[in-house]
Formats: structure tokens, sequence, C-alpha cells
């Protein structure tokens, strides 16, 4: 507790890696890419907000089932820190309570809350921030440096944006460059055309990885060859009984 933890590469000397993935408001390729794990037996860690909850319920039973790891994106995915600077109306009520409610809609929908990890909308958190989620038993769980496959981007973005063959290709000579331990951040939803999308060639590039040796994780294992003690997310129970209500806290 308190020690503002900021997750954004596990330990090395095993050529592992995560393929973590977002689900904020959309899931276009979420059942693809779902498909693409379990034919491969991979267990990984998933983020989403109350929103994607809510509005796809059988794709997060479909998660749990396949035993991925699900971790809190917040309910809105609204914007804490603009500039890495904390916005003075997110206060540490606000912040937890926007916790606080996505948990509550996984507990209404599977009875049993998230796992101990969350991930900042946009990427955007301050060391106060994480130690405000902390205390609800969520550590933070960031990418690794220009591990951001920045598949959301579509061609309107023109600086930012790749094909999907070129942000799988991209990050296979990462992985050869300094891949062990990275944390990769894609995502469920997708306004690229389908044969621009980089979960068409994930299986291909999974499947080549296997073969080079590399094993995928998720957020759990990393941390707790860190060292890092295991929070058991049932502890927070007490905090979402009765279920919160988005008026609350507001």
């Amino acid at each position: 507790m308190g020690e503002a933890l900021n997750l954004t590469r596990g330990p090395g000397g095993q050529k592992r890696l995560l393929l973590s993935f977002d689900g904020g408001s959309k899931a276009e390729v979420a059942t693809e890419i779902l498909d693409t794990l379990k034919a491969r037996g991979v267990h990984t860690t998933i983020f989403l907000t109350g929103a994607f909850i809510q509005r796809f319920p059988a794709l997060v039973k479909r998660m749990a089932a396949e035993g991925h790891e699900l971790g809190n994106h917040t309910m809105n995915h609204p914007h804490f820190a603009p500039g890495m600077k904390r916005d003075p109306k997110w206060t540490r009520e606000r912040v937890q309570r926007e916790l606080l409610e996505a948990d509550a809609a996984l507990v209404r929908l599977l009875g049993r809350p998230m796992d101990p990890y969350w991930r900042a909308p946009y990427g955007e958190h301050t060391a106060e921030i994480r130690r405000w989620a902390e205390e609800l038993g969520y550590r933070h769980v960031g990418w690794s440096e220009g591990a951001d496959t920045l598949d959301w981007a579509t061609p309107k973005e023109r600086r930012l944006y790749r094909s999907g063959d070129a942000i799988l290709r991209r990050l296979r000579q990462r992985l050869d460059r300094d891949g062990d331990g990275l944390i990769v951040l894609m995502h469920l939803g997708s306004e690229r055309l389908e044969k621009d999308r980089p979960s068409a060639g994930l299986g291909a590039f999974m499947d080549r990885a296997s073969r080079e040796g590399w094993t995928f994780v998720a957020v759990g294992a990393f941390l707790h060859d860190l060292g890092k003690p295991a929070w058991d997310p049932q502890r927070r129970l007490a905090l979402l009984q009765p279920p919160v209500s988005a008026s609350q806290g507001r």
C-alpha cells in the first residue's frame, strides 16, 4: 500500500511477454482475439471499463470462463491527468468511485470482483492517483516504452497510423531486440478496415514467437516473480456491497 507501483515491464531471463488488451467502448475484434488466444491455450490480462462490461456481457463472461485476468480500466475512460498532471476535479473520492463503479459492474455480472490491477485511460496517471488506486487493492499496469502498438489509430491519424502487418512486423523486431519482459498494449475495438487489423495476423505472430522459445503470460506471473505480495480481490467486496451507483460521489 502506498507504493504507487507502475508496472511497465516484467522480469527478464525467461523469454516471456505479456500481450495485454484494453476494452474501452468497442469490441470489433474481441471475438477474433479471444479465439486466437483460446486456440493457443494462452491466458492474458484484459483491462475493461464498466461501460464495456455493460455493453458486452457475453464477451466478458467468455473472458472469465476462459481464464483471463480481468483488470480495471475505470467506468467511463476519463482523462484523469492530461499531460501527466492530475486534473483538480479528479479528487481521491472521484477517482476511487470511477474504479469501484467499474468493479461493481463486473460483480453484478459475474458475482466476483476484478483482479487486483488497473490501467489508467490514455496512460494518464500520477503517483498520487496510483496510491489512491492501491488503497482499493489495484496495482497500476502500464505498457513498455514503445510497446503501444497504436492499433487504435486509423488512416485519419496519419502520423501514428501503421498497417496491421507493419504493427506486427515492428513487434517482431522488438522481440528480437529487447523483448524479454515486454508488456504490449493492444485493443479489443478497432475502427480499421477488417483487412488492416493487426488482430488478423496475431495468431501467426504468436505461433512464430512460440517456435522461437517465447511464452505468453499474464500480469500475475510478472508480479509474482517480482516478489510483490498477492492481493486478494475478494477483500474489495465490502466496498462493492451494495453495488456502487453512478450518482454516488459525483
